[in-house]
């Protein structure tokens, strides 16, 4: 799990705070009597480690600081069972026993998985507050274990082409806070946000908000979503036209990330034939959604000082936005081929789950052992070139423009100076990241493979004295055995020290691009200090670079 690098962008953080076990996460403070205080524009101290382990966001609305709102229709339901019990003097009468409990109100309902917020820049919603936001939580994790969060909403997960039942319940609580915030607050906005699952529900609810009712439909603001699917199809069967889509993707703004299967599902159309402003992010890492710095995760985004991600564009980047398009065409052709191989009457998000839980996952779909695995390696092998290519890709990218960007900031003045030399110092730190990353690999696998010779030697080695062994002494056959023992011509400690330097160095890289990501984050202040800067936030990089790996 990795989290925001900084708090620059408010949607972001609400989304990533709607889950448990983040920074400034909503869920433990969730009261059913009085708002709780954030604020974002605070370092979030880590504190096992007492390190910091999110930077404080700048440039933000209301200087960071809003307030969760208590869900005071909150309380608890019990699951009943009824049992038929014999009577002493004959016949049955009915007990009811309580199973279990659940938690269940406008903004939650356990049983569902549904899961939101409603934050507010006022301590109360009153004439003075103008901003509010529903951050919609998603699924926890992403297995073929976690079916209630991935397969349907009850019990089951629909990603696509169905009204999700979460999406109604999030319908219903924007419809009762848009009521509030009319009666309570005429001038606030209602903005939504949410990340993974959050998004399909969020998209659904705001989708039908505008179909049932346009008027209040103006009561939002923006609707910023990470990390989610198209979902175009689910709303054409909502029953929503061409142009009321069109009308409600005005609204909301995507960020995906190229090399997750998550953001790219659904979206092999262009990008801005897709529901709402698709923008593909230049990640941090070159990574699957399934590596431990997962591709779904929100440290991947990388944040200005104004909370703008780090985008691609035909003109920046533009192998993401490839890769984006490669990856979607994958999901659907793995999709075809496992409805092709006689899987029928399973929807196609059951199919995507599978997918993300590997060949027995598969197999449990109904697929032979042999189809399952030749599927899944096809899809593993396709995923990891597409990275792969996308990577060098990027850094051939980063050589050809670093140069430029150099002579066109010689020449810029103003923002647009401003604007260049973040844009480079984004590339130098990505381009240091992968070229360090590259060194690490390079040496473990030389060291594999030094090691794997002199092992084939030594088999051979053996070999020869086998077949010499009747013209030998014993003495001699023991002695010539003991030099062809590994110890005695492989030292692990030196092996082991040599990887443990590569992985210093790669460190110290990524301590050098997290040091440029925060003068983007401080550019102007940064510029004030000149070197004198650079080395106090190098300083401070180093002490709390171990709380945040």
């Amino acid at each position: 799990m990795s989290d925001l690098d900084n708090f620059n962008n408010i949607y972001a953080n609400l989304a990533e705070s709607a889950y448990k076990g983040r920074p400034n996460n909503f869920p433990p403070n969730v009261s059913k009597s009085k708002e709780t205080p954030y604020d974002f524009s605070k370092d979030y101290i880590n504190k096992k480690t007492g390190k910091i382990q999110t930077y404080g966001g700048t440039n933000l609305p209301n200087n960071g600081v809003v307030y969760l709102q208590p869900d005071k229709t909150l309380h608890i339901e019990k699951v009943t069972t009824d049992l038929r019990v014999p009577n002493p003097n004959g016949g049955f009468h009915t007990e009811s026993y309580v199973t279990s409990t659940y938690q269940k109100g406008l903004l939650t309902d356990e049983k569902a998985g549904f899961n939101a917020y409603f934050v507010t820049d006022t301590p109360k919603l009153n004439k003075e507050t103008k901003e509010t936001y529903l951050a919609v939580r998603g699924s926890d994790s992403m297995s073929i274990e976690n079916l209630n969060d991935w397969v349907a909403n009850d019990g089951n997960f629909a990603l696509t082409d169905a009204y999700i039942p979460q999406a109604g319940l999030a319908y219903l609580a924007l419809i009762s806070k848009i009521e509030d915030i009319k009666k309570q607050a005429p001038n606030a906005k209602l903005n939504v946000t949410g990340h993974s699952l959050g998004t399909m529900v969020s998209a659904q609810a705001v989708a039908k908000l505008y179909h049932d009712y346009p008027k209040d439909f103006n009561t939002i603001g923006k609707v910023v979503l990470f990390d989610g699917p198209d979902v175009t199809k689910s709303l054409k069967k909502m029953g929503l036209s061409d142009k009321e889509i069109k009308a409600v993707g005005e609204k909301v703004t995507y960020y995906v990330n190229p090399f997750d299967m998550v953001s790219m599902l659904n979206r092999t159309a262009p990008y801005e034939e897709q529901f709402g402003h698709v923008n593909v992010i230049v990640p941090v890492h070159f990574s699957t959604t399934f590596d431990k710095m997962s591709s779904h995760d929100f440290g991947e985004f990388q944040m200005d000082a104004y909370g703008n991600p780090l985008v691609a564009s035909k003109n920046f980047h533009p192998e993401m936005l490839t890769a984006g398009h490669q990856l979607a065409n994958l999901i659907e052709k793995s999709v075809s081929k496992i409805e092709a191989a006689g899987i029928s009457g399973v929807s196609a998000s059951v199919i995507f789950a599978a997918l993300s839980g590997g060949v027995s996952a598969l197999i449990a779909l109904g697929l032979t052992a042999a189809a399952a695995k030749a599927i899944y390696d096809e899809f593993e092998k396709s995923y990891q070139d597409i990275v792969s290519e996308a990577n060098k890709k990027a850094k051939a990218w980063n050589a050809k423009h670093i140069p430029d960007y150099q002579n066109r900031i010689r020449t810029a003045s103003g923002s647009q100076k401003v604007e260049l030399r973040v844009e480079l110092l984004q590339c130098v730190a990505q381009d240091a990241m992968i070229r360090a990353e590259e060194f690490t690999n390079e040496v473990k696998t030389d060291l594999s493979d030094a090691l794997e010779k002199i092992q084939k030697e030594i088999k051979e080695g053996i070999q020869a004295i086998s077949d010499v062994v009747h013209y030998l002494e014993t003495s001699e056959v023991f002695s010539l055995l003991t030099e062809l023992e590994l110890p005695s011509v492989w030292d692990k400690d030196i092996e082991a020290h040599t990887n443990q330097e590569a992985r210093t160095f790669q460190t110290e890289i990524e301590e050098f691009s997290a040091t440029l990501m925060k003068i983007v984050q401080n550019i102007e202040q940064v510029d004030s200090q000149g070197a004198a800067g650079f080395n106090t936030l190098m300083n401070q990089t180093r002490v709390n670079w171990g709380a945040t790996k």
